[in-house]
């Protein structure tokens, strides 16, 4: 259509400003993020099935929030943003009359721009007539009236959450009751969206490569998601301690005000560790492909999460009936092409067959070895009715802010549920908050606030910043404090990856009350003792400041030095003249109002029972494609079943479309399963050879 690729055009465009906006006023890196966007959005540009592979492989390590203090917006952003930019950037190109194409005949331009319209979101059915009657057309087409609902919801449920907000506080560093929160929840879907179109083309033009790119990027995401796992826990409690209360939260620090960022990327991401095992074609992928399915299972298990054993216990069980079921049509890899697609899935190579009952015992052997040799699980299991009732009540609580018909109908805004939760919800309102201060007078500085109300809730509540590995020795922390009336401080440096401490060394600190008055402080605290594994691998830290109970409800902190046995400062951004760059924050042992923890009910406070019917109309439809429809024959079918089932089993204990990076992955393989055609690469490894246009 002529003005399609108009469209495609501004799309690229802004997508590109705003990432280059983004990477300009970045913390750390501005310049170097600057030159690696246009690198990657020229990327996606001529191999738009690249963000198949490189944006899944990313995912978990892609956010540097504990460095940076940007909550709203991460480094992940700027790979999303830089794949549409370039993604927009090919399908305006494509679109284009190029030259010696013949002129169009009369008509030709409503034609194409119909046609155009439905391609957007549709891919081609497999009859050769394009199935405009067909049964596998009814469903796309479905899907896609279903996404554009969605889609609407999500804007009206974003002007809600936005319009709701003080636009005074707006900023790069915002917390959760903040404006920026409401872009934070919404841009997973938003992202998945814009990358769509790019998605359908990929689905017409290369099937197979689509489908091996997306499962060989989330195998590679799981690797260096167990990667930082390892180095987690050797670093900390200890890679074979399964009795001290730490659960493993690599590299998601979402989950420093609690959530489950971890539960659902494992629950959406362990089935293709499975594809990986099952398609191996050799010994030597085989073997790494069976390495990393007993990484995944140390991640899974030192998750130590209760939904996390059910849903990928669940999905597990369910890939291995779909396998089942699709061995009765499709050979094993390696078979020949000429092989009967209609057999009997005949007996595998004998390494193959010996080496899964390897795998299998030693997969065996994990859960024996940290549900056995260690009660940290045991305890938590104990604790699970105790655990229901409480999360009823909080369910309960939740679920009476959806007040009017109007806030029944289409929620509350995106994003407002902690500030919602705190004001109707007092006694579990949120613990802390920080606010940058600039004054005329007294220069800049933060406000370290506690809760207004329940001070029990006082200490729960954290501002941190990210240290470099501490050494044997001691260290001088210097800072200029006040606060309206007497208040205690809490003041520590630990050896900590983000919720848990593996060693700290602190003091206390009273400060003397008065409004204008500044107090000088002076400490020497000794660095803390080297963690389980010893001074390899090296231990990140925190400096630690907490406000603590029976203190005045504000203290004011300004100019921090925190400076090790050589005089190095450790600290950036001391004084706050960049603002809250660098500085981060956490919940201690209290993460009730940031997520109501379920994702339907999350659905249902932020957009109403509206977005909640259309969310489950779509994932009724990708079970359908996958179960029934034309996707059923492809060759990850079973695997995107799994992943999408594990997810909302996951969902029922946690909210999980708040945390933008699971939430993305999820979004991203709802709509490879909606739009799965499976008659183009039922079984690619078995298909004869056709060269290819690669996109």
């Amino acid at each position: 259509m002529s003005w399609l690729p108009g469209v495609h055009a501004v799309l690229a465009a802004l997508a590109g400003a705003l990432g280059l906006y983004i990477a300009a006023n970045h913390p750390l890196w501005p310049n170097l993020l600057g030159v690696a966007f246009v690198a990657w959005a020229m990327a996606v540009g001529l191999r738009p099935s690249l963000f198949l592979f490189v944006l899944p492989a990313l995912l978990p390590v892609a956010s540097f929030s504990a460095w940076t203090g940007w909550i709203g917006v991460d480094e992940f952003d700027l790979l999303l943003l830089a794949a549409v930019s370039g993604g927009q950037a090919r399908l305006a190109a494509d679109g284009w009359p190029r030259r010696g194409r013949s002129p169009a005949s009369p008509g030709h331009g409503a034609r194409t721009a119909q046609r155009g319209l439905l391609k957007a979101l549709l891919p081609l059915s497999c009859r050769p007539d394009g199935g405009a009657g067909s049964a596998e057309f009814t469903l796309f087409r479905l899907a896609g009236i279903g996404l554009a609902a969605l889609s609407v919801s999500y804007a009206v449920a974003l002007v809600r959450g936005l319009s709701a907000a003080d636009p005074s506080l707006a900023g790069w560093f915002q917390g959760y009751e903040e404006p920026l929160n409401s872009l934070r929840v919404g841009k997973a879907f938003f992202f998945a969206l814009l990358l769509l179109p790019s998605l359908r083309q990929l689905h017409e033009r290369a099937p197979a490569l689509a489908a091996s790119r997306l499962a060989a990027g989330v195998a590679t995401g799981l690797g260096l998601l167990c990667v930082a796992i390892v180095w987690e826990r050797s670093t900390y409690p200890g890679l074979f301690d399964f009795s001290t209360p730490y659960r493993s939260t690599a590299l998601f620090w979402e989950m420093h005000v609690g959530g489950a960022a971890l539960d659902g990327y494992l629950a959406l991401a362990v089935p293709f560790a499975v594809h990986a095992v099952v398609r191996a074609p050799d010994r030597w992928r085989w073997g790494i492909a069976a390495a990393l399915a007993v990484l995944v299972a140390y991640a899974c298990l030192t998750s130590f999460s209760r939904s996390v054993y059910l849903g990928v216990g669940l999905s597990l069980a369910l890939l291995a009936w779909r396998l089942s079921a699709q061995r009765q049509s499709f050979p094993p890899p390696g078979l020949p092409a000429s092989a009967p697609t209609d057999s009997p899935f005949p007996p595998p190579e004998p390494w193959r067959l010996w080496g899964g009952r390897v795998l299998l015992a030693v997969l065996a052997f994990e859960v024996v070895a940290v549900l056995g040799f260690g009660d940290f699980m045991s305890r938590r299991l104990s604790a699970s009715e105790r655990d229901l009732g409480g999360r009823l009540e909080h369910w309960t609580a939740g679920l009476s802010l959806l007040r009017s018909p109007s806030e029944i109908m289409f929620g509350r805004g995106l994003g407002r549920f902690p500030a919602n939760y705190s004001q109707a919800v007092p006694e579990r309102e949120i613990p802390g908050r920080l606010l940058f201060v600039d004054d005329r007078q007294s220069g800049t500085y933060l406000r370290l606030s506690g809760p207004s109300q329940g001070p029990r809730r006082q200490g729960a509540f954290e501002l941190l910043q990210r240290v470099s590995p501490l050494h044997d020795g001691s260290y001088t922390l210097a800072m200029d404090l006040r606060a309206p009336q007497d208040a205690r401080l809490s003041v520590a440096v630990c050896q900590r990856h983000l919720l848990y401490e593996a060693s700290c060394r602190g003091t206390l600190v009273r400060v003397p009350g008065g409004e204008a008055q500044w107090h000088h402080f002076s400490l020497r605290l000794n660095a803390p003792p080297a963690g389980a594994a010893g001074a390899w691998p090296p231990a990140l830290g925190f400096l630690s400041l907490r406000l603590l109970p029976g203190s005045a409800d504000a203290i004011d902190v300004d100019k921090l030095r925190l400076r090790d046995a050589t005089g190095r400062d450790l600290l950036q951004n001391g004084d706050f003249s960049d603002g809250l760059a660098h500085w981060f924050f956490a919940g201690r042992h209290y993460f009730v109002p940031w997520h109501i923890d379920n994702l339907f009910l999350e659905m249902l406070v932020d957009q109403g029972v509206s977005g909640l019917l259309l969310l489950l109309v779509l994932l009724a439809l990708a079970c359908v494609n996958l179960l029934r429809g034309p996707g059923r024959s492809h060759v990850l079918a079973p695997y995107l079943l799994a992943a999408l089932i594990a997810f909302m089993v996951v969902g029922m204990f946690s909210s999980l479309l708040d945390m933008p990076r699971p939430a993305f992955l999820f979004f991203l393989l709802l709509c490879f399963a909606l739009f799965l055609n499976g008659c183009a690469a039922a079984n690619p490894l078995a298909a004869p050879s056709v060269p290819v246009r690669t996109p």
